[in-house]
């Protein structure tokens, strides 16, 4: 028989031996249950993180490249187009479908995908300039591209502290304006690559420029630039730099949606409707005065359409840029040579410069295949693109003018056309342009080559760049917006979905 201490020592480690045990039973069923057994229902909510598939760039392309191509002119596709296309990631925040508060436009906001893009400014996509260069550039496409990239590059060189674009630090009314009008062009270059607030490389100077014009704009009149109080002023370009400055901030709303440019730009578009004079023209300093200015219209129209493509909706802006049509037709000259100033004289000539003004205007309100739109394409089709040296010397005698602006006129209007004659012009125009860029980035006008900045050159530098922009800034009236139906997503894209 065991001793009365042995059974003590039995009692007192066998209740934990016991334990132990159980416990190490207990463990080794639970563990074989949750590891090797599949759970016998679905927890009432499951989050799941699936990682869409995305299609290459590759696949997107040859997917465009089927599309039916358009009824022109064959152009020879450059080899080495993705190459001599620098990669970037720009684009990724640009053509936003829903509107987005960028909260003053200095904080990156995050965005949803896929982005749709509609509209004119369809081929603003990376992928889009990429088909639409390989379409319309031939085989410059690749280079006219580097020349942009090269341009956008020297005008962030060049933008002032306070977002503008100009030279010296007055501020007269004559400096306002044309700070207006500089700011709004640099701005457009940027816009025309799709540039955005949230661009990587460019994001910065857009931000600045967008913030710059706002903060430029009478909160009463909504005008972006003062005016000449001098009745039946000729000279007063304020009436430039606010169409300009309304043409880029519609054109912003329209990439980023973002609520705070809205109201400026329908307070903008309302000064431009305001001021068109009764048969559909408008002065330079919107007095609904006798005469009316083409130059000046020109700049109105191309505002009031972008606000329409950015689906502004401002009371008459429709009716106005109707309107814009007659007031054009009645500043034809005959054989596709149109004024560039008519009054209750006689009528100012410079008919060499306005013919591509007159025919982009009507080719923006809806009116391309009105009998001025032909004649003016005729005329356009029987001269050729001026060299970089013959058009300077053309331009010399009269200093209102820059060369650049007729470039930037005919490249868009032949283009719009398309055709053998989009063709040949771009075989002359686009190595032109290409060749004469500065090695710094910026075009000089011959007179101002030394490095010196002048306004002249950031006129000059905006114009060549929004001229080899063409491809894909707009698209032309007889293509078909194929693009705008393409979905396209980013590769770092993931959804989620919540059961």
């Amino acid at each position: 028989m065991m001793s009365r201490n042995g059974n003590n020592l039995v009692g007192r480690i066998g209740g934990p031996a016991v334990s132990v045990a159980v416990h190490v039973a207990v463990f080794f069923v639970l563990l074989k249950v949750l590891v090797f057994r599949a759970p016998e229902q679905e927890n009432a909510i499951d989050i799941q993180v699936v990682e869409e598939q995305v299609r290459e760039l590759d696949e997107v392309e040859r997917e465009q490249e089927q599309i039916e191509e358009v009824e022109t002119e064959a152009l020879e596709a450059p080899e080495d187009l993705v190459e001599a296309l620098e990669p970037d990631d720009l684009m990724q925040d640009s053509m936003l479908e829903s509107e987005l508060d960028l909260s003053g436009l200095d904080s990156v906001v995050e965005i949803e995908s896929p982005l749709v893009m509609k509209g004119l400014m369809a081929g603003r996509s990376e992928a889009g300039r990429k088909k639409l260069l390989r379409e319309f550039g031939g085989r410059y496409g690749g280079k006219a591209e580097k020349a942009v990239l090269n341009g956008l590059n020297w005008l962030q060189t060049v933008q002032c502290e306070d977002g503008s674009w100009g030279v010296g630090k007055s501020k007269s009314m004559t400096a306002k304006q044309e700070r207006a009008r500089l700011t709004g062009l640099a701005l457009l270059c940027y816009l025309a690559h799709g540039e955005t607030p949230q661009s990587s490389t460019y994001g910065t100077t857009v931000q600045r420029a967008i913030q710059y014009l706002l903060g430029e704009q009478d909160a009463k009149t909504g005008r972006f630039c003062p005016f000449s109080k001098t009745v039946g002023s000729h000279d007063d370009i304020g009436v430039y730099g606010h169409a300009i400055s309304t043409y880029a901030l519609a054109e912003a709303y329209g990439l980023t949606r973002a609520p705070m440019l809205k109201q400026p730009v329908e307070m903008s578009v309302q000064v431009i409707i305001d001021g068109q004079q009764k048969e559909g023209g408008w002065d330079h300093r919107y007095q609904h005065e006798k005469w009316s200015d083409l130059s000046v219209g020109g700049w109105q129209v191309q505002a009031l359409k972008a606000a329409q493509a950015a689906n502004v909706s401002v009371a008459g802006m429709a009716e106005a840029l109707g309107k814009s049509v007659p007031f054009v037709q009645g500043m034809h000259a005959g054989e596709g040579k149109f004024y560039y100033r008519f009054g209750n004289k006689t009528p100012n000539g410079d008919l060499d410069y306005m013919t591509g003004v007159a025919v982009l205007c009507m080719q923006l309100a809806g009116s391309n295949r009105v009998a001025e739109v032909k004649a003016g394409l005729e005329y356009l089709r029987d001269i050729e693109c001026s060299d970089w040296d013959e058009g300077w010397e053309k331009t010399g005698k009269n200093k209102s003018f820059n060369i650049a602006y007729e470039w930037y006129y005919n490249t868009q209007a032949i283009f719009q056309k398309g055709g053998s004659k989009w063709s040949s012009w771009n075989n002359k125009f686009a190595p032109m342009l290409i060749e004469a860029q500065d090695a710094s980035g910026a075009w000089k006008p011959p007179s101002e080559a030394d490095d010196e900045l002048s306004k002249d050159m950031i006129y000059t530098t905006t114009f060549c760049t929004l001229s080899l922009e063409v491809y894909y800034r707009i698209l032309p009236s007889f293509k078909k917006a194929d693009l705008s139906e393409q979905k396209f997503e980013f590769e770092n894209d993931v959804k989620i979905t919540v059961f």
